[in-house]
């Protein structure tokens, strides 16, 4: 009840500090923390073509999709998974036929303290910790738990885990090496200057298909329609393929609601488990 009353005091403020900046020209985006980056570039592009003033809200897919059942103020939403979008549609919060896929993400194993290229092999005999997002929280978190369930790996690491509310927080707490090991985004190991990571393969979890939906209740209505098609369009995809990702395209058949996060497929690499990545 407690964090109920917490969240919608939050939403309450949010709404009262940004209501002067809402305005026709103001879009209002919520972002999964894997996505956030990507976003930013894509709402750069789409500025070009319609001028407009972009707030952006960045957490797990998990904490913005309660933030939108209870109201928060969004136009447009983009979460790391199928089954938040779903439930916001169930409970007919989203634009009618405003619910479609827009990437496919894939994880990576990334350290920042190794000296040489690293695989998932290598967490066998690793007895410190490592970081990954929420599971309950974070769908890129759910699949890195998928990974380490199916290598049979779980019962060492889960007692000794660090997990953050989103995957840029994992990203962080890796860079600092307060961990030797980190399940981050391929994105952010595409975009990282520093360390070694390995692209994990896509059969060691459920396919990371994420969607993106328009708010019922978005202040800016076309221009959140507006912005959702450029996303799904040839230059958009384009965008999001050079972040890492797996264009829409890719997408198997929309998985049924369940109490299940998603994961991913990988990207050019024909052995993502064993073949590394080198970041200077």
């Amino acid at each position: 009840m407690v964090t109920i009353r917490l969240l919608l005091l939050c939403i309450a403020t949010f709404a009262s500090t940004h209501s002067i900046a809402f305005n026709n020209d103001t879009l209002r985006v919520a972002s999964s923390a894997n996505f956030a980056k990507p976003v930013e570039t894509l709402l750069a592009e789409f500025a070009k073509q319609y001028p407009h003033r972009p707030m952006i809200s960045v957490a797990s897919t998990g904490v913005l999709y309660q933030q939108l059942r209870h109201g928060a103020p969004f136009d447009i939403f983009f979460a790391a998974d199928i089954r938040r979008p779903q439930l916001l549609e169930q409970q007919g919060l989203i634009e009618e036929h405003h619910r479609q896929t827009y990437a496919i993400g894939q994880i990576a194993l990334w350290s920042n303290t190794q000296k040489g290229p690293i695989s998932l092999a290598d967490l066998q005999d690793y007895k410190g910790r490592i970081a990954m997002a929420a599971p309950h929280l974070a769908p890129y978190g759910n699949a890195a738990k998928q990974v380490l369930v199916k290598r049979n790996l779980w019962r060492y690491f889960h007692q000794q885990l660090i997990t953050g509310n989103n995957i840029n927080q994992t990203y962080q707490q890796t860079l600092t090496g307060a961990v030797d090991y980190g399940f981050i985004s391929y994105s952010q190991l595409l975009t990282s200057t520093q360390g070694h990571g390995v692209l994990i393969d896509n059969s060691l979890h459920t396919p990371l298909e994420q969607q993106v939906v328009v708010l019922k209740n978005a202040a800016n209505l076309e221009l959140a329609r507006k912005f959702y098609q450029y996303v799904l369009s040839e230059q958009g995809q384009q965008i999001i393929a050079d972040f890492g990702y797996l264009t829409a395209d890719k997408a198997t058949d929309a998985a049924p609601v369940s109490d299940q996060a998603d994961s991913l497929p990988p990207s050019n690499v024909t052995k993502p488990a064993t073949q590394t990545r080198k970041t200077q």
